[in-house]
């Protein structure tokens, strides 16, 4: 069992009844209909209750969150309906919505899910760095949109999108909130976290600042009896953020956002299958990664009598790094040489620039029309060394036909390869939506996005890998791609009464193509980009006085051109697979049968498969040939999630308990591989009360203890990463 720093000071750390989070300032739309539990998101670039968008959107609010003991994507994207999150090494998990992906892993280019942050996109447009998991604490609320949103969002939204939206300070009232929480796990160690957020108005009504900082350490329980390391996937999370906000005038106000994260995780949490154990890896030496986020945003939000010119600025960054051991997969084709070390650094940096009007809500013609720009720059670095391959290559070397006594020339260090892949991705776009309102219970929606991509990425690389693969010991190779196009979307909308509301909506979503930079034969020059159109028809219904709330959709996507990751000779590409076709039902609802009694339900049913014959290279007749009808990766075709919880109302305490299940079938890993994830139910348990403004949360995750395999691959040998086995703690809140 692990002890630290932080379990001394969680003894002096308590959490908060949350303070609730101010409203956004932009114009909500339909405001005057909006009800007290209405969430007000931004998914529509304006502010407007989750309810009246026409369109597939779940959001929750940070207090619901923190019902739900929430920390990361983990723990509430697998109870949004149509969202499967491939959970692996924090930082390099993946989401797909509505079965949109072709891997469960990272992406050769750009991910078919957008991740934002206060409506800044972080997902790269190519060379993935990784998928930023910023802690919920005190944010204001995360909304997830299904379906592809090129229109307002951009390239990186093809199969959906999630918005994390920060919470803003509020101007007139001073609060603090402080939160901690130890975590043991079964098999594992001993984990915990303190945050705290304060809040501060500078200038009553005027200025105000709001800061969060958390520390969180998720024990490990995963035994590395290569390194002799127990518990040895160890996760740390530090970091937090500043928001500052201006309102020098009614309709004026300035908001600064600053935030930055970073993880690192001691060695890579999954499992080996023979080693003896069912929570046992075995590797040469600790498999470390770290990931970082980082963002500075300024916007400004200006009322005017024809609408709200909203402008932001913003600056975000990511930085990984890391190590892989890839003895099992080449030692073999390296003579037995072991160990062989991959190490992984990345960063991609750029700015964001966006400005946008929308009209004032309620009238007849409604309309939001803007513009954007993107610059990005990534950098991705693979340097694999395999130890003893100098002393090999002065051996055996011409026996290669390679100089003898050239191994410390041909390999230093014993490196194998040396490889920096720097890219460069521009994209513009004028984009808008207009609403004809044509009564009280009809209303049409018409936009689109004009976008112009550029994309110019390279390889340069050296190492004797380079030296067998192409003949020469040094190779540079650049490419550049260009694409331009119009993203259409379309919507009607019918509200026969104020609690009914049925849509039916077409979208189409889009990313960027991209450069293999791969002379080996067997290996395309470059890949498309690739394209999807969304058809579905919903309903939202709000019955029995708003105490059931019900959401029904089913939707059908034709994918085309789909972007397929593949590896050949140890190297990653990606190459153009044809079409796929999509279609499913998503249903939720929430039912509050009594005061204090709250039923939650989602059930998804998805079938996406390949539509057609996938031949990887036509020229092999010994090439195995993808048939029409595979399932894509991380398709589960059922997701179930159920929750029912009670508060008690007293007069000076109020005791509440929640239950919780959540179920996920089996899905392939890879369109490729045998391997698979899913097939399991999860149990959830927590009970807790507040006095004043102290409470207090006892909590039992995966009750049965389940070894959920979340993300699995066959890189030899079969790696699989699992949910958390059981984990009991209890979580400690003041606030004021």
């Amino acid at each position: 069992m692990r002890y630290s720093i932080i379990h001394y000071l969680l003894l002096a750390t308590a959490a908060a009844v949350p303070v609730s989070a101010t409203a956004q300032t932009a114009p909500v739309r339909g405001e005057a209909s909006a009800l007290p539990d209405d969430i007000v998101v931004t998914a529509t670039k304006r502010a407007e209750p989750v309810r009246e968008i026409a369109g597939s959107v779940s959001a929750q609010t940070g207090e619901e969150l923190d019902k739900l003991g929430a920390q990361g994507l983990s723990d509430y994207l697998t109870r949004t309906p149509g969202v499967v999150f491939n959970a692996t090494t924090p930082g390099s998990g993946s989401v797909i919505i509505r079965g949109v992906g072709t891997t469960t892993g990272q992406d050769i280019g750009q991910a078919t899910t957008g991740i934002f942050i206060n409506e800044v996109p972080l997902t790269d447009p190519s060379l993935s760095i990784g998928t930023p998991d910023i802690d919920t604490f005190d944010v204001d609320n995360v909304a997830i949109l299904r379906g592809p949103q090129g229109t307002l969002f951009g390239s990186s939204s093809l199969g959906g999108a999630i918005n994390y939206q920060a919470a803003r300070p509020d101007l007139d009232d001073f609060g603090a909130r402080f939160q901690g929480s130890l975590r043991g796990t079964r098999h594992g160690g001993t984990g915990g976290a303190a945050k705290v957020m304060l809040n501060a108005p500078v200038v009553a009504g005027k200025l105000g600042i709001r800061g969060v900082f958390v520390y969180r350490e998720d024990a490990g329980y995963i035994d590395n009896i290569g390194t002799g390391d127990s518990d040895a996937n160890r996760t740390v999370t530090k970091g937090g953020r500043l928001l500052a906000t201006w309102a020098p005038t009614e309709t004026t106000t300035f908001n600064y956002l600053y935030l930055e994260q970073r993880q690192r995780t001691d060695d890579s949490g999954y499992r080996q299958t023979g080693l003896g154990g069912d929570l046992r890896k075995s590797t040469a030496a600790p498999e470390f990664s770290t990931f970082g986020t980082l963002l500075h945003q300024l916007r400004l939000d200006e009322e005017l009598a024809f609408g709200t010119i909203t402008a932001t600025a913003t600056r975000h960054e990511k930085k990984t790094d890391g190590l892989t051991d890839l003895t099992g997969g080449l030692s073999d084709a390296l003579f037995g040489l072991a160990p062989i070390s991959s190490f992984g650094p990345g960063s991609s940096k750029g700015n964001t620039f966006e400005i946008r009007i929308a009209s004032p809500a309620g009238s007849t013609f409604e309309y939001l029309i803007g513009a954007m720009y993107d610059r990005t720059k990534m950098r991705q670095r693979q340097v694999i060394y395999a130890e003893g391959l100098a002393d090999f290559v002065d051996a055996a070397g011409p026996l290669l036909g390679l100089p003898a006594d050239s191994g410390q020339l041909l390999a230093p260090g014993d490196l194998l390869v040396d490889a920096a892949l720097p890219a460069t991705a521009k994209e513009i776009a004028l984009f808008g939506e207009l609403t004809y309102n044509f009564s009280d219970r009809f209303e049409a929606t018409i936009g689109g996005r004009l976008f112009e991509q550029r994309l110019v990425n390279g390889s340069d690389a050296y190492g004797l890998f380079v030296l067998l693969n192409a003949g020469e010991y040094e190779q540079s190779i650049s490419g550049s791609r260009k694409w331009s196009g119009f993203s259409p979307k379309a919507s009607i909308t019918w509200k026969p009464n104020e609690d009914l509301m049925v849509y039916a909506l077409a979208s189409k979503g889009f990313r960027f193509g991209g450069s293999n930079l791969s002379a080996l034969p067997g290996i395309p020059s470059s890949y498309d980009s690739d394209s999807l159109w969304n058809f579905e028809l919903g309903t939202r219904a709000d019955l029995w006085d708003r105490k059931l709330l019900l959401d029904v959709t089913g939707f059908y996507i034709d994918w085309s051109d789909i972007q397929l990751k593949r590896q050949l000779s140890g190297l990653n590409f990606a190459q153009n697979a044809g079409k796929a076709e999509l279609y499913g039902i998503e249903a939720s609802l929430a039912l509050r049968p009594a005061d204090g009694l709250e039923i939650n339900s989602s059930l998804t049913w998805l079938d996406a498969t390949l539509s057609e014959d996938f031949d990887p290279d036509e020229l092999d007749p010994a090439n195995p040939v993808i048939p029409s009808g595979t399932r894509l990766p991380g398709s589960s075709k059922w997701q179930v999630s159920n929750s029912l919880s009670y508060e008690f109302e007293w007069a000076d305490v109020s005791p509440r308990l929640s239950l919780s299940h959540r179920y996920i079938s089996r899905a392939p890993s890879d369109l490729e591989a045998a391997s698979s994830q899913g097939g399991y139910h999860l149990f959830d348990a927590r009970i807790g009360g507040k006095l004043g403004p102290v409470g207090m949360t006892v909590f039992l995750e995966n009750i049965t203890d389940r070894r959920g395999v979340t993300n699995s691959s066959l890189l030899p040998p079969l790696q699989e990463y699992l949910v958390r086995p059981r984990t009991m703690g209890v979580t400690l809140d003041v606030g004021f």
